[in-house]
């Protein structure tokens, strides 16, 4: 269930996970998938920096931070 639901945040604001400058027209936090489990109902989102954060009745659980790859040399 995908949801167009999205938080937008001034220009100088930053990911709370990696860092990231954030844009203030940049589409932030966007609800992939939301569902009732036996622990109660649980949010997975996607920032618009690449973090993905898992929350359970409002509270965050897991978070996967976006790591930039190393830059890999060009082929000769």
């Amino acid at each position: 269930m995908a949801s167009t639901s999205m938080v937008t945040l001034s220009d100088d604001d930053h990911c709370p996970f990696c860092r990231s400058p954030i844009s203030g027209q940049m589409r932030w936090w966007t609800l992939l998938s939301r569902h009732l489990t036996s622990q109660g109902e649980v949010e997975y989102c996607s920032g618009g920096c690449g973090c993905q954060v898992v929350v359970v009745d409002g509270e965050i659980v897991k978070t996967l931070v976006r790591r930039p790859r190393p830059a890999r040399a060009a082929a000769p």
